[in-house]
């Protein structure tokens, strides 16, 4: 139930776009994700970080689109959200000296620092790449592609990156075991 509650507001977003326009897309991706929020609350799911950050990213960037009527808003909250995992990235490895990837991941599983430290890295670019190729997709294609880049593209980018993430953890999970 938790799953589909993840995914409840992108897919009422398509749907709705679809149906109707971008506007009344964004009103509902900004109800889906309050929706969402006490869905999970009500589920006794574990609220992240995420949970939390990202209905407020949704209202405010949404608030803009309705209010201005104009979509731009709702097309850069992909790139916003996106350069700022990829600044908290940086931000902690830098400045806190911790790395977040690490801490997420680690507690199971025994890799030098250096690996955790390529992982991260990766994670950063892979960020800013989908924030630059949003602003790119949103500023010179279509709305009609803007959206399908939205909910098809950037979730098949993702899965694809989680996947090699994996398999690359554990390229170096049985290296670590080889070696001991």
């Amino acid at each position: 139930m938790a799953l589909l509650l993840e995914y409840l507001p992108i897919v009422a977003f398509f749907v709705f776009y679809k149906m109707a326009d971008i506007y009344v897309a964004t009103g509902v991706l900004m109800v889906g994700t309050v929706v969402q929020l006490i869905g999970l609350k009500l589920l006794k799911h574990p609220l992240t970080t995420r949970h939390w950050v990202l209905p407020i990213v949704v209202i405010f960037f949404g608030s803009l689109t309705l209010i201005l009527h104009d979509d731009w808003f709702i097309k850069m909250k992909v790139s916003a959200i996106y350069a700022a995992i990829a600044l908290f990235l940086i931000g902690s490895l830098f400045l806190k000296k911790t790395n977040i990837i690490r801490s997420l991941r680690g507690k199971d599983i025994n890799l030098p620092d250096v690996v955790w430290l390529k992982l991260t890295y990766a994670w950063i670019l892979f960020c800013l790449v989908l924030a630059v190729l949003n602003l790119y997709i949103a500023e010179f294609w279509s709305q009609e592609a803007w959206v399908n880049f939205k909910v098809f593209g950037i979730l098949a980018a993702t899965f694809l990156f989680v996947l090699g993430t994996e398999l690359y953890i554990h390229k170096h999970t049985e290296e670590e075991e080889n070696a001991n």
